[in-house]
Parts: C-alpha cells; structure tokens; sequence
C-alpha cells in the first residue's frame, strides 16, 4: 500500500487523524486556543470562501462563524494519511451542522465538504502547514451563520 510502508506509519497516522479530530472539538466548544496544538503559527488556509494567512487569521475566520451559534457539530471521516518523512498530506470528508435556535427561517446550516491538509512534523507534534475546505453541498437556512 503507498499510504503505510512501516510501522512507523501507522503511527503517523493515528497522529494526524488526531489533529483533524483535535480543529472539530476546539471549534464545536469555542476553544480558539486549542488550534495552537493544530496549525503552525504561519499556516494558510482556504476555508470555502475566506482564505488566511496565519494562525491567528485561521482562529478569527472560525470564531467569527461560530460564537454567535447555539452549537456546532463538525464531523471529519474517511481519512486518508500519506507520510513521506517529515511531511504528509492528509484528506477526509466533512460534516458541518451548526444550529442557531432564534435565526429567522430555521435553526439548521448543514455544510458538507472536504479538508485537504498538507502537514508538517514538528518537535510538537503533526501540524497542519495548509488547510483547505473544500465545500460539496450545504443544506439549511444560511441566515443562521450570517445572523
């Protein structure tokens, strides 16, 4: 297989499917400070529509679409992990619900996409060095993200 070769991998692996695991639950409970463990401090991103720079731009892009919600659930699957040495590249589905109770037309904004990730391995740990969301469909009443 060209995704695992060693033992070594394996490890790699479970690691960076962590990471992906680790930006879900810091979004769903609003802990900006937990994408320290997540992203290098001069990370890019593309997250749909809005793109980054840093880190710190990341942390701004998601709390803005997010604070003002009653609660966030992403779900991330079907991962697939390729380590070549200290790098990797990382892709896997995303299933976003966001729910905001009073938004006018409904409660509900579904995002469905992909995350497309390069790493970096650091003293730290695996750490995303370029996140892109891909997004596929959404479903919902978009007032609940922009109210």
């Amino acid at each position: 297989s060209p995704y695992c070769r060693y033992m070594g991998d394996y490890e790699d692996r479970a690691d960076i499917i962590d990471v992906t695991h680790s930006y879900c639950w810091a979004l769903d409970r609003n802990q900006w400070d937990e994408l320290d463990d997540v992203f290098l401090s001069d990370a890019t991103a593309v997250l749909g529509t809005r793109s980054a720079e840093s880190r710190d731009e990341i942390k701004q892009i998601c709390s803005s679409a997010l604070t003002k919600l009653d609660d966030s659930q992403h779900i991330v699957a079907t991962h697939q992990v390729r380590v070549d040495g200290d790098t990797a590249t990382c892709r896997c589905y995303l299933h976003a619900q966001h729910i905001r109770l009073e938004a006018e037309g409904g409660p509900h904004w579904v995002v469905a996409g992909r995350y497309e990730d390069d790493l970096i391995r650091t003293a730290a740990g695996w750490r995303i060095k370029h996140r892109t969301l891909a997004v596929m469909w959404t479903e919902g009443n978009l007032a609940v993200v922009r109210g």
